[in-house]
């Protein structure tokens, strides 16, 4: 029988004692043999040090830094202090299931050219109770089984928002040696995502279909902090990484395709687009004022749009089709003539789409507000840019004529 290989579990930590003896107890209770877990105490002031020597076990070794080096230097020691040929970074807040390790050392041993294996995390609040979350915070479905790197970074340059929770991830110690480990390329705030396009550049990925991990989400979090709070710079950051991305796969063989270049270079356009929308939001004074667009989008739709027209618009209820008075404008997804939200699913959308289409509507206008449509819906997306022709694409509007 194959000997199993030796996995480190890395836990960097900083005043986080109870949750910390949590992630502990789930890291020591893997039904596996041959592993260690290395806590890295960032230099706390409560009693993590006590917390870590209770448990008396020796696979457990502590370390504890003289000084506070940051998340980034704490995350970059564990690789440094590693000697085993598989690490995960196990954060102080979350939980593992007990076969995490024998999972995820499967898959990295039955697929030499992975990097990475990544499985499903659940979610728990403060006190571990399941949590079941909805909107930002969730990824959408993540593949099952073996996906090229390539891959992975095209869907992520396309719109998919898989989100790799750290947690459950365990890294080959070679592949992160040959990309060059952690790095701040453009945010604190996403060491991880920024390591996983690089990494995809060089290796393969599998997904586990099952969970493996919990992930606690609570106040403290950076991560609560960057996305979910005003002036958050998180979704700044994320069309950051999207345009490094881009440069991968620039840099890959299948740019060798000329369509494949001018798909790249739309997407490159409307993500770039993103990002100065962001920054403008943080900056308010680096653009035009939401009045001064407004009125410039209305000149422009009169433009392109005769009036008595109907048209779709999308622009998440935030214009009213009332301000468009000179057209038979209809909000989308609508019912009986009002919103009725944003569409579940790509197919929704292009079901709804046809079925206004049939019913008299000529275009569609997607106005800025609504601009993550272009992203999230890369399905309803690729349908309008194949099928009826773009009249209009500016930093307010995208505008089809769905008859031409």
């Amino acid at each position: 029988m194959k000997p199993e290989s030796k996995v480190t579990i890395a836990i960097p930590t900083y005043n986080r004692s109870e949750l910390l003896k949590a992630s502990l107890e789930s890291a020591l209770a893997q039904d596996y043999r041959d592993y260690q877990v290395l806590v890295l105490d960032n230099a706390s002031d409560d009693d993590t040090e006590a917390v870590v020597r209770l448990f008396a076990d020796p696979r457990i070794t502590y370390v504890r830094n003289e000084t506070n080096i940051g998340i980034f230097g704490n995350w970059q020691l564990a690789v440094e202090l590693n000697s085993s040929p598989y690490l995960s970074i196990l954060s102080d807040d979350d939980i593992l299931l007990p076969n995490f390790i024998r999972e995820s050392v499967l898959a990295l041993d039955n697929h030499p050219r992975v990097g990475l294996s990544v499985a499903q995390a659940g979610f728990i609040d403060i006190n571990g109770a399941t949590l079941h979350l909805t909107g930002t915070e969730l990824s959408d479905k993540l593949p099952e089984g073996l996906i090229s790197g390539l891959d992975f970074i095209h869907q992520i340059v396309d719109g998919q928002k898989w989100i790799l929770r750290t947690s459950a991830v365990m890294f080959r110690a070679d592949a992160l040696n040959a990309v060059g480990v952690f790095d701040l390329t453009h945010t604190k705030y996403l060491l991880d995502l920024n390591l996983y396009l690089r990494m995809a550049a060089q290796f393969d990925f599998f997904f586990i279909a099952k969970e493996l991990a919990q992930v606690r989400f609570h106040v403290e979090q950076d991560s609560q902090v960057s996305f979910h709070s005003p002036g958050g710079t998180g979704s700044l950051a994320v069309v950051a990484e999207r345009t490094d991305a881009i440069a991968y796969l620039l840099k890959s063989p299948r740019a060798e395709d000329a369509s494949y270049r001018q798909w790249l270079a739309e997407r490159l356009l409307h993500i770039s687009m993103r990002r100065s929308q962001f920054t403008s939001e943080l900056i308010p004074e680096l653009n035009l004022s939401w009045s001064e667009r407004l009125r410039i989008a209305m000149q422009e739709i009169a433009s392109v749009i005769p009036a008595g027209k109907r048209l779709i618009l999308v622009d998440e209820n935030q214009w009213s089709c009332e301000i468009l008075p000179q057209y038979d404008a209809l909000p989308f997804l609508e019912q009986d003539g009002q919103y009725w939200g944003a569409p579940l699913n790509d197919e929704i959308a292009i079901r709804e789409l046809e079925r206004m289409r049939q019913t008299g509507a000529s275009f569609i206008v997607i106005a800025w507000p609504a601009f993550w449509w272009l992203d999230y819906y890369s399905g309803l997306r690729n349908y309008l840019s194949s099928n009826f022709c773009r009249v209009l694409d500016n930093s307010r509007l995208v505008v089809f004529d769905l008859w031409s």
